[in-house]
């Protein structure tokens, strides 16, 4: 709460006038109200007791159930902690939590960054539009994808007949891999997926319950040989240095690599490189099937 020319109010002048209103203009007039999380002006997060906010969440619940809002922004990791009991404002932006007040009105809560600290940092202005855009039409305007996402489990070397065709097609393929750890010399792949067009692939390597052992193991790195050598279509990585270093340890290099972290650099050096933020700018209706 800010306590300005002697009058109260969730936010400053220049907060308004310079981060709010402008990300929200395209909300018709009168949808829009303002509430502070805390009721003491300029109070810091550091200053915040148990019994302090067990006060203001009483303040929060009354004002919602007031209003009966279908979304509510929480700006700030201040805030974000008092209505729905998360911290980490930097990873948790841009999601969705279920909120139901003392007397039972319910509303989905969006963290987004504070205010200030778009004026801070002017590159997280573009984050701060896109995730009230975002949620505003998702769950205000009801704007979501129907689609829905079925990946194949490859656990007999025969399974992979059928995708014999990713050896020489032209269409583009998704490439990702999960491993134990981060560092390529000890650590192993538990997982590789392979997407193109509507076909989803996961094949376990050094996975606990892998089928493929000896010779059916050779087998396998020898398909994804083929597949990563396939001149004829685009392999697209994010962060494909990191995939590459624990693929070549089993003799699969894949040619032709075009990688979402490099390409998102280029098209936006503001822009944050990690793959759920990608998904949040360009596939935000699809969040919800992930």
């Amino acid at each position: 709460m800010k306590y300005q020319y002697g009058s109260n109010s969730a936010f400053s002048a220049a907060e308004l006038t310079k981060v709010l209103e402008p990300a929200t203009k395209f909300i018709p007039e009168g949808s829009i109200a303002y509430s502070a999380a805390v009721k003491c002006p300029d109070v810091r997060e550091s200053d915040m007791s148990p019994a302090n906010m067990i006060l203001c969440r009483q303040h929060l619940s009354d004002t919602i159930d007031k209003i009966k809002p279908k979304l509510v922004f929480v700006c700030g990791n201040l805030a974000m902690k008092m209505l729905v009991k998360k911290s980490g404002i930097t990873t948790k932006r841009g999601k969705s939590f279920d909120y139901e007040s003392l007397t039972g009105h319910k509303c989905v809560v969006v963290p987004i960054y504070h205010p200030y600290s778009i004026i801070k940092e002017p590159s997280h202005k573009e984050l701060f539009n896109m995730d009230i855009r975002n949620a505003y039409a998702m769950y205000i305007e009801g704007k979501r994808s129907d689609k829905k996402f079925f990946h194949h489990l490859i656990m007999e070397f025969s399974e992979l007949d059928g995708y014999d065709y990713l050896r020489n097609t032209d269409q583009t393929i998704a490439v990702d891999i999960e491993t134990t750890g981060l560092n390529f010399l000890q650590d192993s792949i538990t997982t590789i997926a392979i997407s193109c067009g509507e076909d989803n692939i996961v094949i376990p390597i050094d996975h606990k319950d892998t089928p493929f052992i000896e010779g059916d193991r050779f087998a396998v790195f020898k398909w994804l040989s083929y597949v990563a050598q396939n001149p004829n279509n685009k392999k697209v990585f994010h962060n494909s240095k990191f995939d590459q270093k624990f693929l070549l340890k089993h003799g699969i290099k894949f040619i032709n690599v075009w990688d979402t972290k490099i390409m998102s650099h280029l098209l936006n050096e503001n822009m944050p490189k990690g793959l759920m933020d990608l998904v949040k700018v360009y596939f935000p209706m699809e969040l919800e099937s992930l």
